[in-house]
């Protein structure tokens, strides 16, 4: 018998949308540990560069250029693919819809290229990726607190649907 599944409380997705003031402050700190780390070659000789990426923006407001650490995936488009958390809330994203190109810079492992952000939409095509990483990856369960073997298929329900309308997927196309 399934369990109903539910975002779980302690889900890191959970904790950025409610706006936890100590989670924020401490994935910040985490942030600029990863960035330093990533920044000299010691991350991406861990294999961090498989699901890590540096993400290189300019400031909406202040102009100044901003690193920050995001989680990718490869989804089964093809595309490296980014997802936030905040939706669009998060800083990292308004930064690159703020960019008329919609154009940035990424470090993924060793490599440096730029590439084009485009936002996954409609929420249709939002809840395929989010089908995709909840049937095929396993870190959905620490991410969302879904477990595969505990709720079954969720799909269909309230809450994925929920879920799907309250994060964003963002592809990177590279620029040549």
């Amino acid at each position: 018998m399934s369990e109903k599944f539910k975002l779980n409380e302690k889900s890191i997705v959970a904790r950025h949308q409610k706006g936890n003031v100590r989670f924020r402050k401490f994935t910040k700190q985490l942030n600029r540990i990863f960035s330093f780390l990533y920044r000299i070659n010691l991350l991406p000789l861990f294999g961090v560069g498989r699901t890590m990426i540096l993400l290189k923006t300019i400031g909406r407001k202040t102009g100044k250029k901003r690193t920050t650490p995001v989680l990718c995936r490869i989804f089964h488009t093809g595309e490296l693919t980014l997802y936030s958390a905040r939706g669009k809330k998060a800083d990292w994203l308004r930064n690159i819809l703020a960019d008329e190109k919609k154009q940035t810079n990424i470090q993924k492992g060793f490599r440096r290229m730029k590439v084009e952000a485009k936002l996954v939409e409609p929420v249709e095509e939002r809840e395929e990726h989010l089908k995709y990483w909840f049937e095929n990856l396993d870190d959905a369960k620490y991410i969302f607190g879904y477990e595969r073997d505990k709720h079954g298929d969720v799909t269909a329900t309230e809450e994925f649907k929920k879920i799907a309308k309250s994060i964003e997927f963002i592809q990177l196309i590279p620029v040549k």
